[in-house]
């Protein structure tokens, strides 16, 4: 029994330790993107990805946990933002959370490029995703200029998604996978719609 006892408190102290490490690793990072995003007069987050500044999935899982329960802005009747706004909201606060300075651009794909992380914030009842012009589990190389060194594929691409359902619309949920896994977990089907 002290021996199962003493196994679980090293786990334990074994996890404790790689979520410091994660935390102190993803901090430093940040701080380098923050410091060369004020630095440059290039929007950082619009560039393309950096090896020495490019997260981990772990390391955007603990920078954006505290999206959890934030709510969906309104306007000034009390609606909340909808559409391009709300997504470009959202995005811009992810983006803060990952170090970035100044908002990336609205319409680019992935949505914070120099992290190859498409950003999605669904707001509705019924939970529909329009992955855009790429099927998140495409083997299709990127075509794009700041792709044309790297040659990653839409299904390497990460995804963010938060779920902020009504009548609240605060964040209960999120979802951050690779487009490869998001085929895995949501049986996603390669030859159907991009809108889910």
């Amino acid at each position: 029994m002290l021996d199962s006892a003493l196994h679980y408190s090293y786990k334990g102290f074994i996890m404790e330790n790689r979520g410091k490490q994660l935390l102190t690793n993803a901090n430093a990072k940040k701080k380098l993107i923050y410091q060369t995003d004020l630095e440059d007069g290039l929007v950082l987050a619009n560039q393309r990805p950096e090896e020495e500044l490019f997260y981990t999935l772990e390391e955007i899982a603990v920078l954006v946990k505290d999206l959890m329960g934030v709510e969906t802005p309104t306007v000034s009747n009390g609606r909340i933002l909808e559409g391009c706004t709300k997504d470009y909201w959202f995005k811009f606060e992810a983006a803060k959370r990952l170090g970035y300075h100044f908002s990336p651009l609205a319409e680019i794909f992935p949505g914070i490029r120099h992290q190859a992380l498409e950003v999605k914030h669904c707001s509705g009842e019924f939970v529909t995703l329009d992955f855009g012009l790429y099927h998140p589990g495409s083997e299709e190389i990127i075509n794009e200029t700041w792709n044309r060194k790297l040659q990653l594929k839409v299904n390497q691409i990460r995804y963010l998604i938060a779920l902020a359902p009504p009548p609240q619309f605060k964040v209960t949920t999120l979802i951050l996978l690779t487009g490869a896994q998001i085929i895995n977990v949501f049986g996603v089907s390669p030859k159907a719609t991009i809108k889910y």
